[in-house]
């Protein structure tokens, strides 16, 4: 069920993991939410890991495309109905992972990088007119990135706990309290999560001065020895701070048991709020602009044959706690996945990016609508 896309670290998976679908439904049943309702057209492998929508006119999906043994990185913007691939400056490496986005004419995006350290990173902008490189790093690897205000972006390196941090005016290379893995801004404030010394789960925040943890670790179960957490993306809704903690725990029957509890940050503690129908939530919310969120779940999870199966459910929750879902389709493959899903500013629309990988074809990047 989980998957990674344009090979991002697997801690990342929980907060960008790949919903696997069934391929093969026809794009003209309007009615599918897992019918992709575009396909990328480039021949060789192609994928979207990350979404963007400043407003309803523009929404941006980035990823990778690969061909010849070499990872380009791929963005497309959304014109009306019609889907066009955007010109990116030439001679970057390596995928985008991940983008952030102020307003339409202030769009950030990171990609680049590899484990090895061998790879050079980079970083994108957007000024409504067209991409510019702004800047390319050497033994990095940047899978997340927040914007505070206008001008202000923030470029985690999740091979080490450090973050590099543009003012307006200069760079900074910024120590924070734990590798980031996932990140967010509101205002000058950023939440984060991601891993500290033995792998422990960590959430961390800036307050506009400096870093300091604040771990929800307490609410959930106890660790045993078989068991590992990790916090996703945060997400704001109203004046709460949401995050989904994933935990995983071996089973005698070699599967892992997984577990998903939904929290929340407001008054200046954390909460851990019941996730209604949802069993097992393996995106970032996506707020609903009316302080609730819209959340992808999946329920009744089985393993016959040792294949994953399970019930893939669109499930939303709003700003007064009251739970509701809408079934998506019974997964029983894994030959599609969706990386991220984003809500489209003034609608409910949600637009979800990822890739579609028929049996002996090339991987395909698509966008589905979820809503």
């Amino acid at each position: 069920m989980l998957q990674t896309s344009a090979g991002r670290l697997l801690a990342v998976v929980f907060s960008s993991a790949a919903l696997t679908v069934p391929a093969g439904a026809s794009t003209a049943a309007a009615r599918d939410p897992l019918a992709p309702v575009w396909v990328s057209p480039l021949k060789g492998d192609s994928d979207f890991s990350t979404i963007v929508a400043p407003d309803a006119k523009n929404v941006w999906a980035f990823g990778t495309t690969r061909s010849a043994g070499k990872a380009r990185p791929l963005a497309y913007r959304k014109s009306g109905s019609i889907w066009k691939r955007a010109r990116l400056p030439d001679g970057l490496n390596g995928g985008i992972h991940a983008a952030d986005a102020p307003s339409a004419n202030n769009i950030w995006a990171v990609g680049g990088g590899s484990f090895d350290r061998g790879g050079s990173a980079y970083l994108l902008h957007w000024n409504g007119e067209r991409w510019k490189l702004v800047r390319r790093w050497k033994s990095a690897l940047p899978l997340t990135i927040a914007t505070t205000g206008r001008r202000g972006v923030w470029v985690f390196d999740s091979l080490q706990s450090r973050a590099l941090r543009f003012d307006g005016r200069r760079w900074h290379n910024v120590k924070t309290p734990a590798l980031v893995l996932n990140a967010a801004a509101r205002g000058k404030t950023i939440w984060a999560s991601g891993l500290g010394k033995g792998s422990k789960a960590k959430v961390m925040r800036f307050d506009g001065q400096r870093w300091k943890l604040s771990n929800p670790d307490a609410l959930l179960p106890k660790h045993t020895k078989e068991s590992m957490t990790f916090f996703g993306e945060p997400a704001f809704a109203g004046e709460n701070v949401w995050m989904i903690a994933h935990r995983f725990a071996n089973r005698n029957d070699g599967n892992p048991k997984i577990e998903s509890f939904l929290l929340r940050h407001g008054n200046g503690r954390w909460r851990k709020e019941k996730t209604g129908p949802a069993s097992t939530i393996s995106h970032a919310p996506a707020p609903d602009g009316r302080g609730g969120l819209w959340l992808l779940a999946s329920k009744n999870m089985s393993y016959p044959d040792g294949n994953l199966e399970y019930d893939l459910v669109l499930a939303h929750r709003t700003a007064t706690g009251r739970w509701s879902e809408r079934p998506l389709g019974h997964v029983a493959n894994e030959t599609t996945g969706i990386s991220e899903f984003v809500r489209i500013p003034g609608t409910q629309r949600l637009f979800g990016v990822g890739s579609v990988e028929p049996p002996g074809r090339d991987e395909n990047a698509v966008i589905f609508e979820l809503s």
